[in-house]
This record gives structure tokens, C-alpha cells and sequence, in this order.
């Protein structure tokens, strides 16, 4: 083990690795790797309805941090059958994700269940 992967073990990040079909790429079959944390696993994912401008889908959002700092989603569409329309998208910070419509509200509750961080103003 690296001195790197050493460090952010002992901060609490660990090794997660995901297998999908890449909805965003012609429904390859992808397997990603990267030191992170969970706020929202996959297990137990965040599910939300879908608009019912785009679909009546439901929704899963499993959204974490990576040990560099950058937010990370693993969202798909659940459907009655199976799930569908896997994508996993990487952001610098929780604002950046929190841009996208379809993203907000996972977003918003991730930042909650990990703490929302005090502003300290000097006014």
C-alpha cells in the first residue's frame, strides 16, 4: 500500500470499486476505482422520484466524497423491471454538483447527512 493510500485509510477512506453499463457511453460495461467515503451507498441509496416533466421514474443517487476532495454520484433510473441508465459523474465540490437540476436535491440531502459546515462571519 502506498504511503498516500495509507494516509487517506487512516482518515477514514477506503478502496471502493463499481460495475456498471455506462449509460453515458453506448451502455459499455465499466469498472471505476477510487479512494473515497459514502455518504449515500449504493446499498443504500438516496431514491427520488422523477419529474414528471422528463419520466415517472424513480431515481437512486449514491453520492460520496473522494479523498482528494471531489463529490462523486452514482445515479440510475429504477425501473419495474430493472435498473437502468447507470452514470457516474465526478465534481470538484458539492456546489459545482449541486448545478445540476437532476442532482440538486441528492445533493442537498448528502450535504445534510454529512453536516452542514458552520460559515463563521466577522461581521
Amino acid at each position: 500500500m502506498t504511503k498516500e493510500a495509507e494516509a487517506s485509510e487512516a482518515a477514514g477512506f477506503e478502496r471502493i470499486e463499481l460495475e456498471y453499463d455506462d449509460s453515458d457511453d453506448s451502455h459499455l460495461p465499466k469498472r471505476k476505482a477510487f479512494r473515497g467515503q459514502w455518504i449515500f451507498p449504493p446499498e443504500d441509496a438516496l431514491h427520488l422520484p422523477g419529474t414528471k416533466f422528463v419520466d415517472d421514474q424513480s431515481r437512486a443517487y449514491a453520492v460520496g466524497v473522494t479523498a482528494k476532495g471531489n463529490v462523486v454520484v452514482y445515479m440510475w433510473k429504477c425501473g419495474a423491471k430493472h435498473d437502468y441508465a447507470h452514470r457516474f459523474l465526478v465534481f470538484p465540490s458539492f456546489e459545482e454538483a449541486a448545478l445540476g437540476d437532476d442532482l440538486n436535491h441528492a445533493i442537498r440531502e448528502a450535504v445534510r447527512k454529512r453536516g452542514v459546515p458552520v460559515e463563521e462571519l466577522d461581521i
